[in-house]
């Protein structure tokens, strides 16, 4: 893409306030790198031990090697800890990679230390870009897609063209590419991916008088777009009226869960040939039109669209919920975070016999359903002082027995065909991996951060009593004032 001069200096003002408003908390950061307990992983122990689970800090491979060879320590940082084994995995793809330079007689060997620090989105863009600009970055991150665009733009990354022709990437889901592409250059690789469901509740279903049958159809009925979102939207109706729930669909309200709702009503959002963003104002308008119905007829609390995800979360595995927009690696928390008011955690199998799954059906019948996803993504810093290790690292980090790992602990889903048939004992994600044949991506251009707040704003909007009309033209204010170039449609 070509990017005027003018958004050159923008962008490099704006990173140097950034660094500024940092500058302070250098110290703070060093601390808390300091306070992380490293711990070494010998090869017959589980970087990725339970214990792990929701807690930080660093572990590192044994290396063993011959006293002519160099040790090499590459750092790899994840801010996820709710999903360790994005940085753990390292200490086992280490040393697959260590046994095979011990075979080539390479006089390098590679020592991980793999960092797990518990941040959220904003504060890991401050924390990462304060170390690019100190010269402190890690060698490897892990983070979302979304965040590739302005990583790359502001000459951050390595370069990982020809990365794609390795052998463990021939076998990738096909369109993945794209989510770590950037300006036609490939700046990270699929680290895991997932997808947004449509969650339904069972035994609501049953007191409406389905039949078990009927029941177990309906995922299959959305995938064919055989029923409708007005024919979801009636269901959740006949649950509220007839006191069977609470809230009869609620959406979490992420960038890419949003998304979900506008794509699944048509709306083009990104032109990608032109490399802008795109307000389509018949397809938006109808998305907030069906949005102002659901809070209207109360189907939508008005609440739920402010409510922390987990309140929502505890609401669905309570039977409150008829439907809710959210993620296939929730299910994790059902398991783990104690949401369910008499068993606290509670099964895979309870889930699956109480809670059903199914894509964000078509605006039309006969139309195609819709999920969104998020893929995580490891991403090299320019400053490495080992581009090639860290690039050979990635190949072996990506492994199908890695990626089994780390999804089955946190059920995200694996995105190559060999990952994909190791999980097939696993029955949340066996029944679940279908989901990513259907996948749309929010974009990954670096103004996605302000894009996305207009059209999360957008929502909010409606629920305090705007119109639908009133609030696209709204939207395109919001653009002009904050995007370099959009086109209406």
């Amino acid at each position: 893409m070509n990017i005027q001069p003018a958004l050159h200096w923008k962008r490099a003002a704006a990173a140097a306030a950034v660094t500024l408003l940092l500058s302070g908390c250098g110290q703070a950061v060093q601390n808390n790198a300091a306070a992380n307990q490293a711990q070494e992983v010998g090869s017959t122990q589980d970087p990725n031990a339970a214990s792990d689970i929701d807690t930080g800090g660093t572990k590192v491979n044994v290396v063993s090697a011959a006293d002519d060879a160099e040790v090499v320590p590459i750092e790899v940082m994840t801010p996820d800890s709710s999903a360790p084994a994005r940085a753990n995995n390292f200490v086992k793809a280490a040393d697959m990679l260590n046994a095979q330079l011990e075979k080539e007689n390479a006089k390098q060997r590679v020592k991980v230390n793999a960092v797990v620090k518990p941040l959220a989105d904003d504060d890991f863009k401050q924390n990462f870009i304060f170390a690019s600009k100190s010269g402190n970055a890690a060698d490897i991150y892990a983070t979302t897609f979304s965040n590739i665009g302005w990583m790359a733009d502001g000459d951050y990354l390595l370069n990982l063209d020809g990365i794609e022709k390795e052998a463990v990437f021939q076998n990738q889901i096909p369109g993945y590419w794209d989510a770590v592409t950037w300006d036609k250059h490939i700046w990270g690789v699929i680290q895991d991916t997932e997808a947004r469901p449509v969650y339904y509740w069972k035994p609501a279903l049953k007191k409406l008088g389905w039949t078990d049958e009927q029941i177990a159809a309906l995922p299959d009925k959305a995938e064919k777009g055989e029923i409708t979102i007005a024919d979801m939207d009636k269901i959740a109706k006949d649950a509220v009226d007839r006191k069977i729930v609470r809230n009869g669909f609620v959406p979490t309200t992420g960038q890419s869960d949003l998304a979900l709702l506008y794509y699944s009503h048509g709306v083009e959002m990104y032109d990608k040939d032109k490399a802008e963003y795109v307000l389509d104002k018949a397809h938006m308008t109808d998305t907030l039109q069906w949005i102002k119905g659901l809070l209207d007829t109360k189907v939508l609390p008005a609440a739920a669209l402010s409510a922390p995800k987990d309140d929502n979360l505890k609401a669905m595995i309570n039977g409150e919920t008829m439907f809710m927009v959210a993620g296939v690696w929730d299910e994790a928390k059902w398991r783990t975070r104690g949401m369910e008011k008499t068993q606290g955690n509670v099964s895979t199998d309870f889930i699956m016999q109480n809670i059903g799954v199914m894509l964000m059906p078509p605006a039309e019948k006969g139309g195609k359903p819709v999920t969104v996803s998020g893929p995580w993504t490891y991403v090299v810093s320019k400053q490495t002082k080992h581009p090639e290790l860290a690039k050979r690292l990635l190949t072996y980090v990506s492994a199908p027995e890695l990626q089994k790992e780390h999804d089955e602990q946190s059920s995200h889903l694996p995105f190559t065909k060999e990952g994909q048939a190791l999980i097939k004992d696993d029955p949340w994600l066996s029944a679940n991996s279908y989901l990513i044949n259907y996948s749309t991506f929010i974009p990954n251009d670096p103004d996605q951060p302000k894009f996305a707040k207009i059209y999360t704003d957008a929502i909010k909007n409606i629920a305090t009593g705007k119109s639908p009309e009133e609030t696209v033209k709204w939207m395109e204010q919001q653009m002009k004032l904050n995007l370099d170039k959009f086109t209406v449609k």
